[in-house]
């Protein structure tokens, strides 16, 4: 290659050379500044509802002067009570019993207490209401004992307790009283009772011998045909 045209490609070489330098140089200086970087605060822990996964006490709560609060949802074995002037309304769900419903806000549960009890929907819901009048004239203008250990009933807002109630010739339980009278079957959740005075399965079995006499009777939903 002639030293002229060696000349000329060198030259040009280093014209783009200079030419690529700049623009990169430019380039670099347009640039916007980095954003600083936003604080970003500890993620909120979700507050938990008291229902949603309280641990229940160790010991039963005892409220000597409960009352029933009259309403329309009260059923036999689920009922809003004032507690005390320094509670709000509770609705509490008896250990140990199950009545019948008395509406059909859980079919489910009405055609298994029909099968249980061999009777139709109807007289279920019938059977349901007995058991929720029963229990409203017998608490409705006393006070009782609640005994609770704030244990949740799973996805409801209550909890589960026993009631106390003044008989001759003593304090008897509302579940004792519900099995007798035939308003009610065994099931639900149980416990110990308060003090441990009687394991669950013994007191179990005493209600289920209550529940045992009042079908042989005839009482409350047994005697319906």
């Amino acid at each position: 290659m002639p030293f002229r045209e060696t000349l000329l490609n060198i030259a040009i070489t280093g014209v783009l050379v200079l030419i690529i330098t700049l623009v990169a140089i430019l380039v670099k200086e347009s640039r916007p500044a980095p954003v600083a970087a936003i604080p970003v605060g500890k993620a909120a822990v979700a507050t938990m509802t008291a229902n949603s996964a309280a641990a229940p006490k160790a010991e039963f709560e005892v409220f000597p002067k409960a009352r029933l609060v009259l309403s329309k949802n009260n059923e036999g074995d689920t009922l809003r009570i004032l507690l005390d002037e320094q509670h709000d309304e509770t609705i509490f769900t008896l250990y140990f019993v199950d009545t019948p419903e008395i509406t059909l806000t859980h079919p489910q549960l009405v055609q298994e207490q029909a099968r249980y009890f061999q009777i139709s929907q109807d007289e279920v819901l019938k059977a349901g209401l007995e058991a929720a009048e029963y229990v409203t004239s017998l608490l409705k203008d006393r006070t009782f004992t609640l005994l609770t250990r704030w244990e949740p009933v799973p996805d409801r807002s209550r909890y589960y307790g026993l009631i106390m109630v003044d008989m001759e010739p003593g304090k008897v339980y509302l579940a004792d009283l519900l099995m007798q009278k035939g308003h009610a079957r065994l099931a639900g959740l149980s416990c110990d009772l308060p003090g441990r005075v009687q394991g669950a399965a013994d007191y179990g079995r005493y209600l289920l011998d209550l529940g045992k006499e009042a079908r042989n009777a005839k009482r409350g939903v047994w005697s319906l045909p």
